[in-house]
């Protein structure tokens, strides 16, 4: 519980994840992860602008970016990245063009994952997207590919089946393991 506690960091560490709630979180996370917690996600709300969406999305960038980078420099810091699996996206994308608002629709056809640590190989992009009028995503990778990579890496069998509790087999995942994002 005292991981979650970050009012007694230096004040350096805490100004470079920032005074917000994501930026305590991030710190927190580290800490927790830190101190043996398995699993831990820290959320950023705010991203849904129905118009004048790049002045929304640019203050965000900045709520997000000092924060994450803090975060993924700490666990590489304390060695602790190479155990750690670190994703940052969303729940779908947006639209190519501009709406009438000024802003973008939703857009389930591609969206971006940023995928750290783990022993996963960085620096890489994996995939595009363009509309469907002008070709398509090229090298789609969905998300059920992601999840199996992530299970992979962590020595769980994504085509392992479970049975539901009314019988039914159902497996880990439906994807593929990405061997391009294999360290």
């Amino acid at each position: 519980m005292k991981a979650f506690d970050v009012s007694g960091c230096p004040a350096t560490d805490r100004a470079a994840y920032g005074e917000t709630p994501f930026g305590r979180g991030c710190l927190a996370a580290v800490r927790l992860i830190e101190a043996g917690v398995r699993c831990v996600e820290v959320t950023l709300n705010g991203w849904e602008y129905p118009r004048e969406k790049s002045e929304g999305q640019a203050n965000q960038v900045k709520i997000l970016d000092p924060p994450f980078a803090a975060l993924i420099r700490d666990l590489k810091r304390r060695e602790l990245l190479d155990h750690t699996v670190v994703l940052c996206g969303g729940e779908f994308g947006r639209s190519p063009g501009v709406n009438v608002l000024d802003g973008r629709d939703h857009w389930p056809h591609g969206f971006s994952m940023l995928v750290a640590g783990g022993g996963l190989a960085g620096g890489r992009v994996i995939g595009a997207t363009d509309p469907p009028d002008k070709g398509g995503a090229e090298n789609p990778i969905h998300v059920e590919d992601l999840h199996a990579t992530i299970q992979d890496q962590l020595g769980i069998d994504p085509t392992k089946e479970i049975k539901t509790p009314v019988g039914r087999p159902m497996a880990l995942s439906d994807g593929r393991v990405l061997r391009e994002l294999r360290g």
